[in-house]
This record gives C-alpha cells, sequence and structure tokens, in this order.
C-alpha cells in the first residue's frame, strides 16, 4: 500500500515539475528577445565614392604618342574633334610581372594646349569642349548627352578620378566595363605595367548636357588635385 502511495505521489510530483518547466520557459533556454535588431550590411555600389569602378589595363589599349600635325596637312577645324586612336589598335596585354611603376608626377608634354593633364593621366583636347559644337563632340543618349573622349594613362600608373559632389547629380562617368553602360561618380585608371595605356569611354551630362563640372583626380594615394571641365558652357572661372 505504502509503495504504490510513493509511486503516486512520484508522479504527481514529476507533473507538477514538468508543468512549471513548461510555464517558466524551462531551463536554460531563453526567450527571444523581440527588441533584438538583425544587422545586416550592404557593399557600397561599384562606382561610388566609396567603391570606384576599376577601369583595368586589359580594358585598353597600347598608346602611341600623338604625332603633331605636319604645316603641309592643315590642322583641324577649331572646334572639331582630332583623331584620339593610337597607330595600333591591338589589345593591352595583362601587366607584366615584375615592373617598377612609374612614380612621376610631373605633367606629361602635350602638343596640343586643350589637353588637360594631371600627373600621368591626360585627356585629349578636353578643354576644346568649352567652345566647340557640341553636336560634333558628343550625342543625345538616356535623358542627356554623351561625349566620348578617352584618356591616356602613362605606363604604371593608378588614377582615380571622381566627380564633385556640386555635379553628380547631373554629371557621370563612362568608363571601364558594366552591362546598363551606367554611369559612374567614381572610376580608378589602372595602365599597364609597360606601356602607355588608352582608355575608350567618355563623360555623361544629363539634360541639355552643358555644365561646368568639377572633376577630382587622385593619383596613386597622393591628395587629389582639382580641374573645371566647362562642357559647352565657355569660361567657368567666371
Amino acid at each position: 500500500m505504502r509503495s504504490g502511495v510513493l509511486r503516486a505521489a512520484s508522479v504527481t510530483v514529476g507533473v507538477a515539475a514538468l508543468l512549471s518547466a513548461c510555464t517558466s520557459g524551462g531551463g536554460n533556454h531563453s526567450r527571444p528577445n523581440a527588441d533584438t535588431q538583425v544587422s545586416t550590411s550592404f557593399a557600397p555600389p561599384e562606382g561610388s565614392i566609396d567603391r570606384p569602378r576599376p577601369v583595368e589595363c586589359v580594358q585598353g589599349w597600347i598608346s602611341r604618342p600623338r604625332q603633331p600635325v605636319p604645316p603641309s596637312s592643315g590642322t583641324p577645324t577649331s572646334g572639331a574633334p582630332a583623331s584620339h586612336a593610337p597607330a595600333s589598335h591591338a589589345p593591352a596585354s595583362g601587366p607584366p610581372a615584375s615592373h617598377a611603376p612609374s612614380t612621376s608626377d610631373t605633367p606629361s608634354a602635350s602638343s596640343d594646349k586643350n589637353d588637360v593633364t594631371i600627373g600621368p593621366l591626360t585627356w585629349p583636347d578636353l578643354r576644346s569642349l568649352a567652345t566647340g559644337d557640341q553636336n560634333t563632340w558628343g550625342s543625345q543618349s538616356g535623358g542627356g548627352w554623351f561625349y566620348k573622349i578617352g584618356p591616356r594613362l602613362q605606363a604604371g600608373a593608378e588614377v582615380t578620378v571622381t566627380v564633385g559632389a556640386e555635379q553628380r547629380a547631373r554629371a557621370g562617368l563612362e568608363y571601364g566595363e558594366v552591362s546598363d553602360n551606367s554611369p559612374a561618380t567614381s572610376v580608378v585608371f589602372r595602365s599597364c605595367q609597360k606601356a602607355a595605356t588608352g582608355f575608350p569611354g567618355g563623360f555623361f551630362v544629363a539634360g541639355d548636357g552643358r555644365a561646368c563640372v568639377p572633376l577630382d583626380v587622385r593619383v596613386g594615394d597622393q591628395p587629389a588635385q582639382r580641374v573645371l571641365i566647362s562642357f559647352f558652357k565657355g569660361d567657368c572661372s567666371a
């Protein structure tokens, strides 16, 4: 009789303990905090100031120095783009394994006063757009104007170009390989190690395509230099 009572009492105690555990959440299992925030980090978009779009050696071509125009052959009509195509269009090979990058920060000699040169980077005839013929230099595209002007970069150089904050809503850089050909706020050019490199692409300016666009140009890790480019707005320094 006693053993039967003890067994019944044990069962009763066990059931009570089980109910208590269910009510309180049981053991060491804690209830999830409703206020816990799930943190998710996203990489900045490519082409932003925090992640410039890369424009590599293999996306360009070997660039040869532009030859002066012989006097007997005449000169290009004012405001019209000169030919920017190099003598050879052979694809640029990837950077060789060993070659010291150029450390020269001196602007390269220019055969045209309308070139824009900062360190190892040169945009041929870019200043001609200030007063040139817009239809000769550009074409309407996607709610604005596209101006095809490829820069040249000395061998073994890295240069980052960023559109100034004042015009980021209107202007962009169409360089590098992207599926939708969207303009970037910032790009980083990397030339071939043993050869000057030219890159295809150009600038996009929304609306009527006329604007004074500041560009911040940084050579390697040096402080950025600012240059103001007139896209058919005349003298932007005024």
